[in-house]
């Protein structure tokens, strides 16, 4: 019975389903695995190595560069022989010392052995003599193309100069002695490995399930979030290869294709927020790290940030207002950006609503972890805005944001994430529900606030509870993964 396209046990009314390419996962293996909200997708992230040969592609700047080498010694040894053994065109040479074989112009040599160097005329022995325009050519033009294949190859994997730093690799000695050394380079053997965060969409259906679409999200684990039909998933990039342009990008998980859109020219932090309400423009924010930090008597500090949209069909980014997030620490160290998230509405009254956090470590009976303290809400509306101050309200063993969004009754929802191996569920995290008004805190209706039971991550409920999945992790040796299978079950009869 095949599992790549999705089976269905009978009798257990279960559907499983083989990821593909399960040799290239690293790290923890599995990342989360996520339904999307209307249930008709599973979305099951891992970090992998994208490269089919990590190895060679962590050399490329070395192949290339010895490929340029191998192409101008072939240049410059082919000028050398052409000068040093000229031919006439139209008549026989000997090819080991280019002894002239022709007594007579265009006669081939009736000897059976060069006179000069002994060697045998037979076969390829006898070279047709050219012209040097012509025998330059036939030199050169090979090997020109090899030296631009060479930097080709070169040029589009180095990374821009750096702060020297010892390199314990080949050529340790230039790289390590010689300031912005050109072999300052992105891919090296000294950083074999290159890792993305794979998604995997599958598509839930009547009859079981099917792989739709794979997304690859750079960098170990960056934060994404799903629209809620699951046909999108989006997330930010701001890194050196974006030349540090904070940028959104989405993917189609229907059409399996993928854009972005940059935030601005300015330089700033981003972080993805949500959807708005009709779902057809992410949220996102912009946190202005060049903005003029002062000290405040709590220690922390004001950012200002912008609250983005973007719209998936066209491309479009616009600016819907400017709320706050906060930083810690300042000199000598530097600022540290504190988590934030903002969120849009439908309200005139409310058009957008960012919340700033800071980390904190508590002790309690029931954890030592750390978690987010709830500093303050901005309100952007029509009429102004209004900061609302909170009371701390501590969300344990959450480490971040994950999504945020308004609600029909005036409230602002926010969805945390939780340590890695907290959540027996795979998804999600503890959730906290803030009053626009009051900046009253509560607990959604069933609270997944209490601290999580270490256990392995391994059933997620889908959101009308009647199906969980369960990930299945196979091992061909130690920290190589042959197989990822995903098990679709209905839920427990409790």
């Amino acid at each position: 019975m095949s599992r790549a396209h999705g089976t269905e046990d009978p009798a257990a009314q279960a559907w499983s389903i083989d990821l593909p390419n399960a040799g290239s996962t690293r790290s923890t293996y599995i990342n989360e695995a996520r339904w999307s909200e209307d249930g008709s997708r599973l979305f099951v992230s891992r970090t992998v190595d994208p490269r089919a040969w990590p190895l060679l592609d962590a050399a490329r700047p070395d192949i290339g560069a010895l490929i340029i080498i191998f192409g101008v010694l072939a240049i410059l040894i082919g000028i050398a022989r052409i000068f040093r053994h000229p031919r006439t065109a139209g008549r026989s040479y000997c090819r080991r010392c280019n002894h002239d074989l022709n007594a007579v112009h265009s006669e081939r040599p009736s000897a059976l052995r060069c006179p000069e160097c002994g060697l045998s005329l037979d076969g390829r022995g006898v070279v047709r003599g050219f012209g040097r325009g012509l025998r330059l050519a036939r030199v050169g033009i090979p090997a020109l193309a090899t030296v631009a294949c060479g930097a080709t190859i070169f040029l589009t994997s180095i990374a821009p100069r750096q702060t020297p730093r010892l390199i314990q690799t080949w050529p340790v000695a230039a790289a390590s002695a010689v300031p912005n050394w050109p072999w300052w380079r992105r891919s090296t053997i000294d950083r074999p490995y290159q890792f993305d965060l794979r998604v995997d969409v599958i598509r839930v259906n009547a009859d079981g399930l099917r792989l739709e679409s794979t997304a690859l999200l750079p960098g170990w684990s960056p934060p994404w979030i799903a629209r809620p039909d699951g046909t999108t998933i989006a997330w930010t990039e701001h890194s050196e290869d974006t030349g540090w342009v904070p940028r959104v990008a989405w993917f189609d998980t229907v059409r399996g294709r993928g854009e972005s859109a940059d935030l601005g020219p300015a330089q700033g932090f981003p972080a993805i927020c949500g959807w708005s309400p009709d779902g057809r423009e992410i949220v996102a924010l912009l946190q202005d790290t060049g903005s003029d930090c002062r000290t405040r008597d709590d220690g922390s500090a004001i950012i200002d940030a912008d609250v983005m949209a973007i719209d998936t069909t066209t491309g479009t980014v616009r600016t819907v207002g400017r709320g706050r997030g906060r930083a810690t620490g300042g000199p000598p160290a530097g600022w540290m950006m504190c988590p934030a998230i903002a969120a849009l509405g439908t309200d005139p009254h409310a058009r957008a609503v960012t919340l700033a956090t800071e980390h904190e470590q508590h002790s309690s009976e029931r954890s030592t972890a750390g978690g987010l303290a709830l500093r303050e809400l901005t309100v952007i509306g029509d009429s102004g805005v209004q900061v609302i101050p909170l009371a701390g309200e501590w969300v344990e063993a959450s480490w971040g944001l994950h999504r945020a969004w308004i609600t029909t009754d005036g409230r602002l929802g926010v969805e945390f994430m939780a340590y890695p191996n907290t959540n027996p569920y795979l998804q999600g995290g503890p959730e906290r529900f803030i009053d626009l008004t009051s900046g009253a805190v509560s607990d959604p209706p069933l609270s997944t606030t209490a601290a999580y039971p270490a256990t392995s991550r391994t059933n997620a409920p889908s959101p009308d509870g009647s199906r969980h999945v369960r990930i299945e992790v196979d091992w061909s040796a130690p920290d190589t993964v042959s197989r990822i299978g995903v098990v679709v079950t209905p839920a427990p009869n409790e």
